[in-house]
């Protein structure tokens, strides 16, 4: 009797959806591999309240002046640039302080990371459009050293010390306020700048966590419209 043989063949449309599937894991594979390295090589993102992403450089710890309790770096570090992300300003500032912003920011603010404190607490610098601020628009038309002078009752301060005017290094019209805090102490100053040509814009910046030599390094570097220098002459 004649045996039957048996066609162990494989059918060609199976053949295909085979090397289709090994084709398929193979790319599934490479891009796996291609994202986990990318990620790698991502520094993190810090969180912030109300679920903005804070971007900057990666959290740097210091220690604190010991007198002051406030963030101090050598100020004969080399000086970097820090130029606004929405308007057109720039500072220059020591090598070891980090910095970082809020993208979407309508004041263009500037925070610095330092330890463990919270960068949204650590905001130093923003710019104030008085058309949007309460009362600011009758500002608009005047000297900027009226809205310092009534600047603090937006907070908890009890009232104004001394406001003094100045020139920086740069040729901008500062001010700069010494408000007082409820046990009748001035622990630190705020700054007001007039910006050129645009009188319906203060830019603001407060010396609550920067020792004095620090905050004073940036307010005489601080300029508007150009490419600020260290400021040393």
């Amino acid at each position: 009797m004649e045996e039957e043989s048996v066609n162990l063949a494989i059918p060609k449309q199976y053949v295909a959806v085979g090397i289709a599937t090994l084709v398929a894991l193979v790319i599934l594979v490479g891009v796996t591999v291609g994202a986990y390295a990318y990620a790698k090589k991502r520094t993190g993102a810090t969180i912030l309240p109300g679920g903005s992403t804070y971007l900057g450089p990666t959290p740097v710890q210091f220690a604190p002046a010991p007198q002051s309790g406030k963030i101090s770096v050598p100020l004969e570090a080399p000086p970097l640039v820090w130029k606004g992300q929405k308007y057109p300003y720039a500072f220059s500032y020591p090598t070891g302080l980090s910095l970082g912003f809020f993208p979407g920011d309508p004041f263009d603010g500037v925070t610095v990371f330092w330890g463990n404190t919270n960068p949204s607490e650590n905001i130093f610098l923003r710019v104030e459009d008085l058309n949007v601020m309460t009362d600011g628009k009758k500002y608009i038309a005047k000297s900027k050293k009226e809205y310092a002078s009534v600047w603090w009752k937006q907070y908890n301060w009890k009232g104004v010390s001394d406001i003094a005017e100045f020139t920086n290094s740069q040729g901008l019209t500062g001010y700069r306020a010494k408000y007082v805090d409820s046990a009748g102490q001035t622990p630190f100053d705020n700054v007001f700048f007039a910006v050129p040509g645009r009188s319906d814009l203060v830019v603001w910046l407060g010396g609550s966590n920067l020792d004095a030599p620090l905050f004073d390094r940036i307010i005489d570097t601080f300029s508007w419209g150009k490419q600020t220098s260290s400021g040393e002459k």
